[in-house]
């Protein structure tokens, strides 16, 4: 039940040894009372000692109970600032001026936001000894519904000022609180005059002693009585029981139509509508209809209107020449689709966010949309109409397939590119062992012929003899070490391209195969001042896909050498892997090359992402890391951060 920090003085618990040295019923009282309380609170002594905090003052900061570097305020502020609670900069200076204004209380309320969006009122009071009370309130949900409140009326202004009736709201008393600018203009009436929230006699008095407004046929003749005559349209038109319409001859000549709605707190909304050129808004909205349906018409897009039946009302000229004469969609699982979606909406009165489609159109051609559904509402909320938009996303489509398969194409050339490499690289290493063979075969060969000659001439001596198995046996032993070395090469190279090419899975020694790749990277590296060190100890099986994994070693190794060192220039690359207790395998590579720049090292993973493209290179060696390590080797890869130059990555992936 208190609140306390472990890790400080208890005489910050919230029990009654806070208050006093003698626990009380009234203390522990006081000390629950905190603990159920929804604000955070905490309190300082002169000394800046905490004496008193609470648990939702834990909560309110998003820290687990206890987690407090000590007992000094001071070093509380800072611990907070040096976790970014208070924005960017220096924590010492950031602490100094939140300490400096808790002290002084100033100001005594303001509102703090945390890093995670939340608002909170946080209130300071100073104590008769010097100290002060800190309450902190969460107010995301105050602040955001005011917020809300805010946006909603901008949006009523900019809504009442842009329609094209004039429209007043009048509270239970009659009087002025909200308008346009239409209905200003209407009533004859000035803003300032408005902001002095006048009554609706008021108004109607001015209007009818400006002659704006005039007495309707068949009235009472109250002569120049102004009060009898807005006594008398009052009692008429001023406070009806239910919704009433009426037209009134306007001083200017023109006529308007006033709609009284009676709202239930006894207020009022009045429209004002000059039928005067009704003919001519007649023709207006004849004419708004005509571009509408040319706007309609000119969107690239099927749109169609249904009723809730399902009965086509309307459609664009695109939707037309799509489906042709029928004018509907062929039979199918996209028109089955389409029905079952039209009466989702209208059961929920939701419409359907954009989703893919496939289906013919009117020739029986396979297409592809991106469609959505709207539902058109009465005033009862009831849906009357569902709105169909569909993108033709076909060629998109297509798109989308070509660039797949070209990256498709991409990677299998890089890995052949890779396995040509490889190739070359064992030629070149077994062309060596295979020359010294032949060189001492050949030179066997001429001993055996003169031996043989010497033989057959019956001129041969025992140091002759002597001399020819001397040679005999170097040659020998020359050839045997030569083929061994020759078989070696070209059994690592079956195996690392074996591997490469199948992609199947197999145990391998991590340690023995990584020297393998790395022989048939030799001939690359030879032609460069970089060495590789490896740091991985022998035994460490790994079920896996060795192709797979060479191929990521080459590119991490070629990457190198082509980005993180010039020309000639020396260098070194670590490569060490430990097992880890979990059954994965933690293996780093490391060089100490330029170093991947800031503003590049979120794409380096990016498909076709190169610095060095007028070089050849493709941007697709980390890319094709990545998704080997992510999807073969069921692991990660991460480019990790550290001091000084050089490029570090971390690989990790399971041993089975």
């Amino acid at each position: 039940m208190p609140a306390q920090i472990p890790d400080l003085p208890t005489n910050l618990s919230v029990t009654a040894r806070t208050i006093g040295t003698d626990p009380s019923i009234g203390d522990d009282l006081s000390a629950l009372a905190l603990e159920q309380m929804d604000q955070g609170v905490i309190l300082v002594d002169a000394d800046l000692t905490v004496r008193v905090i609470n648990g939702p003052l834990y909560e309110l900061f998003g820290l687990p109970r206890g987690f407090m570097p000590g007992a000094d305020y001071a070093q509380l502020i800072q611990f907070l600032a040096r976790n970014g609670e208070y924005g960017p900069g220096d924590p010492e200076a950031i602490a100094a001026r939140h300490l400096e204004r808790a002290l002084r209380a100033d100001p005594p309320s303001y509102e703090h936001r945390r890093p995670d969006g939340r608002v909170l009122e946080v209130r300071t009071r100073r104590t008769t000894g010097g100290g002060f009370v800190r309450t902190y309130t969460d107010v995301t949900e105050r602040r955001r519904a005011e917020d809300d409140l805010s946006t909603q009326r901008h949006l009523l202004r900019l809504t009442l000022e842009n329609m094209g009736q004039g429209i007043i709201l009048l509270d239970r008393d009659l009087r002025y609180i909200a308008w346009n600018g239409l209905a200003l203009d209407i009533l004859g009436v000035s803003e300032e005059v408005m902001r002095g929230r006048p009554r609706l006699q008021d108004v109607m008095r001015h209007q009818i002693a400006s002659r704006l407004l005039e007495m309707p046929a068949g009235s009472p003749d109250f002569g120049d009585d102004l009060d009898a005559k807005t006594a008398y349209l009052m009692e008429r038109i001023g406070r009806p029981d239910r919704e009433f319409v009426y037209a009134r001859p306007q001083g200017d000549g023109r006529f308007v139509e006033v709609r009284v709605v009676p709202l239930p707190d006894g207020g009022q909304v009045r429209t004002f509508t000059d039928i005067t050129d009704r003919v001519i808004a007649d023709e207006a909205v004849r004419q708004s209809r005509e571009i509408l349906t040319g706007v309609i018409d000119a969107i690239p897009a099927l749109i169609d209107v249904k009723d809730r039946d399902g009965t086509v009302r309307l459609t664009n000229r695109f939707y037309r020449e799509t489906y042709g004469p029928a004018e509907v969609p062929p039979p199918g699982p996209l028109a089955d689709r389409a029905a079952a979606l039209d009466r989702l909406v209208v059961e929920s009165g939701q419409g359907v966010p954009f989703h893919e489609d496939r289906g013919p159109d009117g020739d029986g051609a396979m297409r592809d949309w991106l469609t959505t559904k709207m539902p058109l509402t009465d005033e009862d909320g009831d849906v009357t109409h569902i709105v169909t938009v569909a993108l033709d996303i076909t060629a998109r489509k297509r798109a989308e397939a070509e660039l797949r398969d070209a990256q498709a194409s991409l990677i299998q050339a890089e890995k052949l590119a890779s396995l040509a490499q490889l190739v070359a690289g064992v030629a070149h290493e077994v062309n060596t062992p295979i020359g010294v063979t032949l060189t001492a075969i050949s030179h066997l060969g001429e001993e055996v012929g003169r031996i043989r000659t010497l033989f057959e001439e019956n001129r041969i001596r025992r140091s002759d003899f002597q001399e020819f198995l001397d040679v005999a046996w170097e040659s020998t032993r020359m050839i045997l070490s030569n083929v061994e070395r020759a078989t070696g090469l070209i059994q690592s190279f079956k195996q690392v391209a074996s591997d490469q090419a199948s992609g199947e899975r197999r145990p391998f020694d991590l340690a023995a195969y990584v020297d393998e790749v790395l022989l048939s990277l030799r001939p690359r590296l030879r032609r460069t001042r970089v060495t590789v060190e490896l740091d991985i100890a022998a035994g460490l099986i790994v079920d896996g896909y060795p192709g797979a994994f060479a191929q990521v070693l080459s590119n991490l190794i070629i990457n190198a050498l082509v980005h993180a060192y010039d020309e000639g220039e020396a260098g070194r690359i670590l490569l060490s892997a430990r097992e880890q207790p979990a059954g994965w395998i933690e293996m780093h590579y490391a060089d100490d090359g330029k170093g991947i720049p800031t503003d590049i090292r979120p794409r380096i993973f990016e498909p076709f992402f190169t610095t060095k493209r007028g070089m050849g290179a493709s941007g697709l060696g980390l890319s094709i890391c990545a998704n080997i390590m992510t999807g073969t080797m069921r692991g990660s890869i991460a480019l990790e951060d550290g001091e000084g130059s050089g490029t570090r990555f971390l690989l990790r992936f399971p041993v089975g």
